[in-house]
């Protein structure tokens, strides 16, 4: 039986994990890759103290290097094998972690279906920090490294100690969040000092809990000092203090909103199956953890002791402690998982119990691999993704989500100065656009509390101060571009496409289906201007500088142009010369709705 459930376990985790990295394999599509890209190409040329920001005309000095060498790194990537090696080595780097995960969960088990059960609900928790090119990725992978060298161990080598120092030096410079690594390994070091007080106080025989304890607080205090060797110093260490204090941490408080055990939490890294899980292993955390102790307390001994393992239940109390406080840490209900896992290897030294259990860790898994396109997230980032599989393959990046007609313009024309974008465009624009033209506001924060103000209120088509306009509100910032995106049909998210249509002191300069650049009128802008009229020239499109884009005349003139930069649906030309008369009335009337026909 235990043979037969092994492979179904096998089947259903290949399931799992197939659907986990198609999401994190596919086109490149989380918003802020592209400003980790940009100042990573800063960092190259200038160094990782820079004087001013790549991307933001808005910030008042240059980026705090959270996270520099990962910038420089992917970076790197992205020059030597472009995007879609980006994408090889992001799924690469996730494949790491899946193995780790099983190398650690195999461990601790000793079993197959159980361990490949906890790696299956790990991955459903961790998915959506895993499909983003960002440096959690690494502190992900760097979590599971450290636990391999220094935390699961009974009594890690000091070669393990000094590479386990060696990461975390490593780790301050890759992502700001790396005191995850020292944290835990105080809760490591707690556990172990609490066991050898319970064994010393029961008189109990000891197991090397004094050598484990000097060990790892050697790592506490080495991987602290080393850690002080990044760009910032001691302030690295306190990267989460400040973030919290950040203009525009309002942006990505759905990532730093507590976890609501009994509700709504406000995330797609919360599903409701994550939601479902994330309940269920608080709960059994919290009744193993409890039946070890009243055991032990019950009638103390050695065996007593070793099952309740206060240093791994430390760890599962520190991941428990984690998780409830911020939704990005979600993941680190790993701790919670592996403590029930040993768990669950003592009940399986009953002959009678062991294949029970194996039969019902390979049924959960073929629930979790069954839940998970549906209750699990997928579709929110599949359904940005092609559907056919030879597009998803050779597509990139997910170029529709970020209004690539427009950023396109943009970079091609060559104009500069400082445009108004949509908070999720802002990296993308830096990445294709910049540095010549500088961005309102992105993923990085690096703005004051005034101008994230500014920011919402312009998104809305008005001004911050009393009476004032939003064409004032951009003259006051200085604002030279700015990009309206969306459409004015159903209620798919924020319309700013005509927000400047028509107002004399802006003349719009591109259009598409979904977006709209708008140019400041002015003498300051008389040399981007020119730009404009000389790239439409060369590109032989109609454009005059007097009244701006025309779409109906392009429309006319060059419907082959409109269609190529998505002013028109793809099949606009054949359904032209087919003379589908309805099917084209009926795309007259959306293009009067947008206002391109």
């Amino acid at each position: 039986m235990q043979l037969r459930a092994a492979a179904f376990a096998v089947a259903a985790f290949a399931v799992l994990a197939g659907a986990v990295l198609y999401l994190v394999a596919g086109p490149v599509l989380d918003n802020d890759v592209w400003w980790h890209l940009a100042h990573g190409r800063a960092y190259l040329e200038h160094g990782p103290w820079l004087d001013s920001d790549p991307c933001l005309g808005t910030a008042e000095r240059g980026p705090i290097p959270h996270s520099w060498l990962f910038d420089a790194a992917a970076r790197l990537v992205e020059q030597g094998l472009g995007l879609q090696g980006l994408r090889a080595v992001h799924a690469a780097l996730v494949l790491w972690v899946g193995w780790l995960a099983f190398g650690l969960a195999r461990r601790e088990s000793g079993a197959l279906s159980p361990a490949l059960l906890v790696v299956g609900v790990f991955l459903v928790l961790a998915w959506y920090r895993l499909v983003q090119v960002r440096p959690e990725v690494l502190s992900v992978a760097f979590t599971l490294l450290l636990h391999r060298l220094l935390l699961a161990p009974v009594l890690p080598s000091w070669r393990a100690v000094a590479a386990g120092v060696a990461l975390v030096a490593v780790w301050a410079n890759v992502h700001a969040l790396f005191a995850i690594g020292p944290l835990l390994m105080l809760a490591a070091l707690v556990g172990v000092v609490v066991e050898a007080a319970l064994a010393r106080w029961h008189s109990l025989p000891d197991a090397g809990a004094g050598r484990r304890a000097l060990r790892l607080g050697v790592a506490l205090v080495a991987s602290g000092l080393a850690a002080l060797a990044n760009p910032r110093g001691v302030g690295q260490h306190l990267a989460y203090l400040e973030a919290s204090g950040a203009g525009a941490i309002q942006f990505v408080s759905d990532e730093w909103a507590r976890f609501d055990p009994f509700g709504a939490n406000p995330s797609p890294a919360v599903s409701p199956l994550a939601w479902g899980l994330v309940d269920a292993l608080l709960l059994a955390f919290a009744v193993a953890a409890v039946v070890a102790l009243v055991r032990f307390l019950w009638a103390p001994s050695r065996e007593r002791l070793d099952a309740l393992d206060p240093a791994r239940l430390a760890l599962g109390a520190a991941g428990v402690v984690a998780l409830l406080t911020a939704i990005r840490f979600v993941w680190l209900g790993w701790f919670p998982l592996l403590f029930l896992l040993r768990a669950s290897g003592r009940l399986r030294q009953n002959p009678r119990l062991a294949g029970r259990i194996d039969l019902g860790c390979a049924a959960a898994l073929a629930l979790l691999a069954a839940a998970f396109p549906f209750l699990g997230g997928f579709d929110d980032v599949a359904s940005h993704y092609p559907k056919r599989f030879a597009r998803w393959l050779a597509q990139a990046h997910t170029s529709d989500r970020f209004f690539d007609a427009g950023v396109r313009f943009l970079a091609e024309s060559g104009v500069q100065g400082q445009v108004f974008n949509d908070y999720a465009l802002g990296g993308y624009l830096c990445h294709r656009a910049g540095p010549s033209l500088r961005t309102f506001i992105d993923g990085s924060m690096n703005v004051p509390e005034e101008v994230s103000v500014d920011y919402r209120n312009a998104a809305r088509a008005r001004g911050s101060r009393p009476g004032e306009s939003l064409a004032e509100l951009l003259e006051r910032r200085r604002v030279d571009l700015f990009f309206g995106f969306g459409v004015p049909v159903g209620d798919d998210g924020p319309y700013s496409t005509t927000a400047l249509a028509g107002h004399p002191d802006w003349l719009l300069v591109s259009r598409s289906w979904r977006h709209a650049v708008y140019l400041r009128v002015g003498a300051r802008n008389a040399e981007n201007l020119a730009r404009v009229a000389a790239w439409y020239a060369a590109q032989g499109v109609p454009f005059d500088p007097e009244t701006g884009f025309d779409p109906g005349r392009v429309l006319h003139a060059r419907p082959d142009w409109a269609e190529a930069w998505q002013m028109l649906p793809r099949d606009w030309v054949a359904l032209v010369t087919r003379e589908r008369s309805e099917e084209l009335a009926a795309l007259v009337r959306e293009l009067e709705t947008v206002g391109l026909a």
